[in-house]
């Protein structure tokens, strides 16, 4: 009966072990290179405790505040008042370009996070890039960028 009782033990604990769902990504577009189903962290999370996230791949959600409007290379995200750039691993001009008109889109941002100064001659450059106002903290953080999912009806 003992042996009956462990074996129904074992059993069940292997049942429960693979109907435990593992993350999924929500419905949206793609853009760079596949993104995995991980555990999703607000932004405001991440810069509210910056160490924390460096060094690892991260699944981050924000709202594009702005895009590059020339080559798509880079755009701010914005979460609870938080803001960051987001750039391409592969640079600007790479291999990608965050869609131009995902500005007040919410979206996952696969990839690595770092403190970051950008000059002076740098934020203008950005400025410009933006076609409009665009406010650049010139110390802060910024993420590396392998794939970024533009979330469907969400803004």
């Amino acid at each position: 009966m003992k042996h009956l009782l462990n074996a129904t033990f074992v059993l069940s604990a292997l049942l429960l072990a693979a109907c435990q769902s593992t993350p999924t990504l929500p419905k949206g577009e793609v853009f760079g290179t596949e993104m995995k189903a991980q555990e999703t962290h607000r932004f405001a999370v991440v810069d509210a405790t910056p160490a924390n996230f460096f060094n690892k791949t991260v699944l981050v959600e924000a709202t594009v505040k702005a895009v590059c409007q020339t080559k798509g290379c880079w755009m701010q995200v914005e979460d609870d008042g938080r803001t960051a750039m987001v750039r391409w691993e592969t640079g600007c001009g790479g291999k990608f370009a965050f869609p131009k008109d995902a500005a007040g889109k919410r979206v996952l941002i696969q990839g690595s996070f770092y403190p970051k100064t950008i000059s002076e001659a740098d934020a203008k450059h950005l400025e410009e890039e933006a076609g409009g106002k665009l406010d650049v903290k010139r110390e802060g953080y910024e993420f590396n960028a392998s794939a970024v999912l533009v979330l469907d009806g969400k803004s």
